[in-house]
């Protein structure tokens, strides 16, 4: 099989040597994927699983609040070396001088804190942090923060976070795999580079796989595709690693329940819940917003993104009511709205 075949051909000839046959060159010359590589690779067939759902677990179907937090715990009880699962806070005294508690952290609407992972070697050695309330805490690691979905309406922002976190989990602590089935080990590593020159050897039609116009650049087919796992586990065993794939857990559960729905790609593909559900508006006599039953789509919600202290309200376009916090029916705050105060943490994310 040219599979079985290819190592040896590419150590003995030049790359221009290895032609499809005759009759394919006047179409496409070139190979297609399934003859370089292993069907698993060629058609991004992923190794993890097999509990859970097959298309969320193969990403071919997005996660919603519940399967990914369902998916985060169950790794964490198979991984519990080097995984430890979490929501939300624990609270007490902030670095602001706050008093806060556990139901700090929760979202305004849907009462969820955000799922996160504390990602390190020997998870459950190491410090306790009884605010965070997590093990694993060493003096010479230096912290590392991964954040998906700010804005409710961007599913793949955390996809990518959840892919990231099944390569760890999947990979973590073995020796090296001939990830793509050609026969060698750990030869074309994470550097988005065609090292070892196989996604040359493809067809046009596939050298640009992933149809950002660059051939063999990254992201595509035989680049990066055979990694070392040492790189990996190194990378576990000296960092930190603090991994929230939904920080906008309200946001997103109102985008995909309420404001547009599963098919938003369909019927909502040019705009969607962007905030998070924080209660504006003013509904009574006092000015103070009330806790209303249901969202005020016209005045509810927080950026977050435009929300943390480091330049809170950048950039231009930042939006803010007349009297911070509050909003009337039909009143001055959009999508980019940044919150009342830069020193609250109004969201209740727990980052300020």
């Amino acid at each position: 099989m040219t599979a079985m075949l290819l190592p040896l051909l590419l150590s003995l000839v030049a790359p221009t040597a290895l032609l499809a046959p005759v009759g394919a060159q006047d179409a496409d010359p070139g190979y297609a994927p399934e003859d370089i590589w292993s069907e698993e690779y060629a058609f991004q067939i992923f190794p993890w699983g097999p509990h859970g759902n097959f298309e969320q677990l193969q990403f071919r179907e997005y996660h919603d609040y519940f399967s990914m937090k369902q998916r985060m715990q169950t790794l964490a009880a198979y991984y519990p070396d080097f995984l430890q699962y979490h929501e939300g806070l624990l609270g007490g005294v902030n670095a602001r001088g706050d008093e806060m508690t556990s139901e700090d952290y929760e979202g305004w609407f849907y009462k969820h804190s955000s799922p996160w992972m504390k990602i390190t070697g020997n998870v459950q050695g190491g410090d306790y942090n009884d605010f965070n309330d997590d093990d694993g805490n060493y003096a010479d690691r230096p912290d590392v923060m991964l954040v998906g979905n700010h804005h409710a309406r961007e599913w793949m922002s955390y996809e990518v976070p959840m892919f990231f976190l099944e390569t760890i989990a999947y990979y973590y602590g073995k020796a090296g795999i001939d990830n793509d089935g050609d026969g060698l080990v750990d030869e074309d590593g994470w550097d988005g580079i065609d090292n070892d020159g196989d996604c040359l050897l493809l067809n046009a039609t596939n050298q640009d796989s992933n149809g950002d116009g660059t051939p063999c650049g990254p992201g595509d087919l035989g680049v990066d595709e055979d990694f070392s796992e040492q790189f990996i586990t190194d990378l576990v065993n000296t960092r930190e690693i603090y991994l929230i794939p939904m920080l906008n857990t309200d946001g997103n559960r109102y985008d995909r329940e309420e404001y547009c729905g599963e098919t938003a790609w369909e019927n909502c593909y040019r705009s969607g819940w962007r905030k998070n559900l924080r209660d504006n508006t003013v509904t009574g006599v006092t000015p103070i917003p009330d806790v209303d039953e249901e969202v005020d789509e016209g005045c509810d919600g927080v950026d977050l993104n435009r929300n943390y202290q480091f330049e809170w309200g950048a950039p231009l376009g930042a939006t803010g009511p007349l009297f911070p916090g509050m909003c009337y029916a039909d009143g001055a705050n959009n999508d980019v709205y940044n919150g009342p105060v830069n020193y609250e943490d109004n969201d209740d994310d727990g980052l300020v």
